[in-house]
């Protein structure tokens, strides 16, 4: 049986003028970080926010653990907010 997974939507935001800071980490980290984080995609974005990065998490906690222990400890981050993804319909199939 395969396992469950939750896909979240993390929006970053940094301190000014520090996305040239993110951008080492953010592609340092391989795609399954942490046990239970598998990484799908991150983004530039504009606006309020700064970065937003796609990921799954096998639970609640993983994805807290991986937010609070991996992004929110880069220098320059000065806010997180994760978004708990539900699909409705997929248009790629």
């Amino acid at each position: 049986m395969e396992k469950s997974v939750q896909k979240y939507l993390l929006m970053i935001k940094l301190s000014p003028n520090m996305a040239a800071k993110l951008y080492e980490p953010l592609m340092q980290f391989s795609e399954k970080p942490v046990p239970g984080i598998i990484l799908e995609e991150a983004y530039q974005v504009f606006g309020q926010w700064d970065f937003a990065v796609l990921f799954q998490a096998e639970t609640n906690a993983g994805a807290l653990h991986f937010v609070s222990d991996k992004i929110r400890l880069i220098e320059g981050v000065t806010e997180t907010f994760t978004i708990p993804l539900a699909p409705i319909k997929n248009y790629r199939k």
